[in-house]
């Protein structure tokens, strides 16, 4: 990926930030709600008396149908953890690069693209000039993307002629 795409990727993902930590929270929840079911046993069916004549309307028991659950709960289980480990590291990238980064860098970023502040109120919290946030802005996003993706799209000099 090229550094344009790598800063817009950046981008999205800080102006979906609290969606995409949420829906982290929301799957590990998930993933520990399905392995709660596992342990729990299915219920005996309890033998009604009725006066209306014939079953259910189902061709399996009770238990049955609880054992064919059981048994789709693993797979639910895998491919929650399999989109839980495509989503939750980039974000512990994301959190760890923000963590590295200034104060007012820091400050910058989180309220004009996490807290969807205007640049007036993102200027005002860090005590510069708008123009001066919405150039530092573009350089913070440059490092991050860095941060997060690597350095690999940066020529690096091997030779030095002097």
């Amino acid at each position: 990926m090229d550094r344009s795409k790598n800063v817009a990727v950046i981008k999205y993902y800080l102006q979906h930030y609290q969606e995409q930590m949420t829906y982290i929270e929301n799957v590990k929840a998930d993933i520990a709600d399905y392995e709660a079911m596992l342990s729990l046993n299915a219920a005996p069916k309890i033998p009604s008396l009725s006066f209306a004549p014939g079953g259910n309307g189902s061709d399996l028991s009770q238990q049955e149908q609880e054992y064919f659950k059981k048994e789709k709960i693993p797979n639910k289980i895998a491919a929650l953890r399999t989109e839980l480990a495509e989503k939750e590291p980039i974000m512990n990238r994301l959190n760890r690069s923000l963590e590295a980064l200034t104060e007012s860098d820091r400050m910058i970023i989180c309220n004009k693209y996490i807290k969807e502040m205007s640049w007036k109120m993102t200027a005002a919290c860090v005590n510069c000039s708008e123009g001066y946030c919405r150039k530092r802005s573009e350089k913070v996003l440059e490092i991050l993307a860095e941060m997060v993706f690597g350095t690999e799209d940066i020529p690096v000099q091997t030779d030095f002629l002097f």
